[in-house]
């Protein structure tokens, strides 16, 4: 599974027992209660038997307890480090100069933090994903649309089939008649977005396949996608436009477009000749 604590969590959710999905509402809301407590305690805490809880771990992949308050912990410290990252904000009071160095620092910070979410697996998979579609469709809104469009032209470039409009509503219509051997790639920062959500699961319900470019926390778009690519919340979801979320999710379309082509080299070097626009 390879994946952080609250993603395997909000995954797992509806196929959960009553007694643990009380438990994941109750650690999904207050997660720091638990930090650091024994299996007794934390089944104290959230009013379920130990055996609940330790069946739980490993139906999360987690070796035992313990394993399971390791990457709490370690959730927990990189929530923190976004949290304080994503305070950075505009202030009035800046100058020019504390502005370049503020807005660049945040960027960086923002792709350090989204390294450290990225799981090679993950990109091994969107890979493979990519090479078998038949056709790839691309879905998101404002800022997340300009990533898609990106990755959009990326890939005219190497001779996928693609397709990616600025209209809702036919991204919508792109989803409802998509097929079990097309690809979806649906990218939100915040994975809130109702209208990408829908996407999401009318691509699922076609029996296509979905990968999801959005946030690490919180992200319900998440749930209904085969492979998740998270990038760190470091922007508020009220924000005054997006900023560090864009720079990450495009590194993230980076990453996943240079993976592509370097298993593919051989094939790809002479569409790049092929496919270059002379200028001048």
């Amino acid at each position: 599974m390879e994946k952080g604590l609250f993603l395997r969590l909000q995954r797992y959710e509806e196929l959960a027992t009553s007694a643990e999905r009380d438990f994941i509402k109750m650690l999904l809301s207050k997660p720091e209660i638990f930090v650091g407590k024994g299996l007794k305690e934390v089944s104290e805490i959230a009013y379920a038997s130990q055996a609940t809880v330790y069946r739980l771990c490993r139906k999360l992949e987690y070796d035992g307890y313990k394993e399971f308050q390791n990457a709490l912990v370690y959730e927990l410290a990189l929530m923190k480090e976004s949290r304080m990252v994503s305070m950075q904000d505009i202030d009035p009071t800046q100058s020019v100069e504390d502005i370049i160095k503020r807005v660049t620092l945040k960027n960086i910070e923002s792709l350090e933090m989204s390294a450290k979410l990225v799981q090679k697996n993950d990109i091994s998979r969107c890979v493979d994903l990519i090479g078998k579609a038949r056709n790839i469709y691309l879905f998101g809104i404002g800022s997340s649309l300009l990533v898609a469009r990106d990755l959009y032209l990326k890939l005219l470039r190497i001779d996928k089939l693609c397709n990616i409009s600025d209209d809702l509503h036919s991204q919508i219509l792109y989803s409802k008649n998509i097929h079990k051997d097309d690809l979806a790639i649906i990218i939100s920062y915040s994975g809130l977005t109702q209208e990408m959500i829908t996407c999401a699961q009318n691509a699922k319900n076609n029996g296509a396949f979905v990968i999801a470019i959005t946030r690490s926390s919180g992200s319900k778009l998440g749930k209904y996608a085969d492979v998740t690519l998270e990038v760190a919340a470091t922007e508020l979801i009220v924000r005054s436009g997006a900023m560090s979320s864009r720079i990450s999710q495009l590194n993230m379309v980076d990453i996943l477009y240079v993976s592509y082509v370097n298993r593919h080299y051989d094939e790809l070097y002479s569409s790049f000749a092929k496919t270059q626009i002379k200028k001048g």
